[in-house]
């Protein structure tokens, strides 16, 4: 998460695309980010560009895993309501808007989203909930 710290400071604009292994490649057999951690980066990455999260709300165990988040309550609903923070980033057109949806980069058909190219609904915010595993991570 240091990293999303650095780009701020710079004015470096981040963006993710969750990692998809694909057959032949050196890293095919490379196993992807459980979708419970993808979800948590992708809303820490979120409060940080969004809303200044501050380095010491964020805690870690030793395999660097993201096990504590200090962060108000509603500021967290806000940002998961919102549904920003999940969907697919780094194509910005002109104005500033979602111009990339090309979804399947970052997934295969028939698996769960990882990036959303579009907003998400009420009920794909009901998934991505229970994906973040949020019960013990907020503090």
């Amino acid at each position: 998460m240091g990293l999303f710290y650095r780009l701020k400071e710079r004015e470096v604009a981040a963006y993710l695309f969750s990692f998809n292994p694909e057959p032949g490649t050196a890293m095919g057999d490379r196993p992807r980010a459980p979708l419970h951690r993808w979800r948590r980066i992708q809303l820490v990455k979120y409060l940080i560009e969004q809303y200044d999260l501050p380095r010491t709300a964020l805690g870690f165990d030793a395999e660097g895993n993201l096990v504590r988040l200090s962060a108000p309550a509603g500021l967290v609903e806000r940002a998961i309501r919102g549904g920003t923070a999940f969907m697919t980033n780094g194509c910005p057109d002109r104005h500033g808007e979602l111009a990339c949806n090309r979804p399947f980069g970052s997934y295969r058909p028939g698996e769960e989203f990882r990036d959303y190219p579009f907003k998400p609904t009420p009920a794909d915010l009901a998934l991505v909930r229970q994906e973040l595993q949020l019960d013990g991570l907020l503090a």
